[in-house]
């Protein structure tokens, strides 16, 4: 089977992609499934994507990448089934989607969050404007089989295709050793990880964090897209660590307790949330907002805990820091669960064969087209 991927982001830069497809592909391809990514952003518009204004340097470089999609359209017939990311191009409505289809290529739409939602970029305001999150449901409408990373947001895109799959974000353990939790005498790590838009996450546990400081020494650990973040309100250490793909794994060992802080608002309650996943596979307890899908990763008081008000936050970290035990077994119990549920060699074998069936269902309905 050879599969054309049209990927958003430049290959292992983006969760959405490293946590699904890319990770997948890592396990299929050596069974002879080939994957080619072509991404629409070239090396020059990642680079300045994020940056603050720049918008004659960026519009010029998506209306370059724009145009190379357009002429990628002319090889999709060598390919057997064409996979999307979230969406075959950053701008416009679902060009390049319909164009793909109408060229007689089998389409499997794979999408992690709510992006038919409105989201104001903070650095691309302005390109917000040429979303088209309307578009989503238009490739649901197209595509022979569309992927979900949860229930919820399956249960939005049953409303406009028939075939739907939910497979959830995952992680590959083998890049995941587990932490040991000893008793060391020293500072208790609290740790966040996660992108330049969910940084502010953080505010939503500021109070609890600074209650905490009164009665518990700790530090706090940030790994993010910067390694400048600062909280001169919160009167503990505050580590700042640039995220790198290369020592995520290895870095969350710097944690003994990871926090996922989430408002209830938005796009989150709808979001898969990796990052209480890699806490998991690390071997951490973690400490959640209990929100959307969370409780269907977390056991409270199992394999983490679920916090629903600023004293819960409070009383449950506590607990996790006095106790190194405690971090002991709920870290181990949270592994255990990724190993048995969300791992990548558990989910692989099923996208293939999400991919094969969309390929045969594909082929007998242009059978049953010729026929009539």
């Amino acid at each position: 089977m050879n599969i054309l991927v049209l990927a958003p982001a430049p290959y292992d830069t983006s969760p959405g992609q490293r946590f699904r497809i890319e990770q997948w592909a890592r396990y299929l391809e050596p069974e002879g499934v080939r994957f080619t990514f072509v991404p629409f952003e070239t090396p020059s518009l990642h680079r300045v994507l994020y940056q603050p204004k720049r918008y004659v340097k960026k519009g010029a470089l998506m209306l370059h990448a724009f145009g190379r999609r357009l002429t990628l359209l002319g090889k999709v017939r060598k390919f057997d089934l064409v996979y999307i990311p979230r969406e075959a191009a950053l701008i416009g409505p679902a060009v390049i989607e319909r164009l793909a289809a109408m060229l007689g290529a089998p389409l499997v739409y794979d999408f992690d969050d709510p992006i038919w939602l409105r989201y104001r970029s903070p650095q691309n305001g302005f390109f917000s404007l040429l979303k088209f999150p309307g578009k989503t449901a238009a490739i649901c409408r197209l595509a022979t089989r569309v992927i979900t990373g949860n229930r919820l947001l399956a249960e939005w895109a049953q409303q406009h295709a028939a075939n739907v799959d939910v497979v959830p974000s995952t992680i590959d353990t083998k890049e995941y050793p587990v932490k040991s939790h000893g008793s060391n005498g020293g500072k208790v790590t609290l740790g966040w990880t996660g992108s330049h838009s969910t940084l502010p996450f953080l505010d939503v546990i500021q109070e609890p964090l600074s209650t905490l400081a009164s009665t518990h020494s700790y530090r706090l650990l940030v790994i993010s897209h910067t390694d400048t973040y600062r909280r001169d309100s919160l009167p503990v250490e505050v580590v700042s660590r640039r995220w790198a793909a290369a020592t995520e794994g290895a870095d969350l060992h710097r944690m003994d307790i990871g926090l996922g802080p989430f408002p209830n608002s938005g796009w989150t309650p709808w979001r898969c949330h990796g990052k209480v996943l890699q806490y998991m596979a690390a071997g951490l307890p973690s400490v959640v907002s209990d929100i959307g899908i969370v409780s269907d990763y977390i056991q409270d008081g199992v394999n983490g805990f679920l916090a629903r008000s600023d004293q819960e936050w409070i009383e449950k970290i506590s607990l996790l820091i006095q106790d190194a035990s405690l971090r002991a077994r709920m870290g181990q119990a949270a592994r255990v669960t990724i190993e048995e549920h969300y791992s990548a060699s558990v989910w692989a074998p099923r996208v293939r064969g999400i991919l094969e069936a969309a390929l045969e269902s594909h082929g007998k309905k242009r059978r049953l087209a010729g026929r009539a």
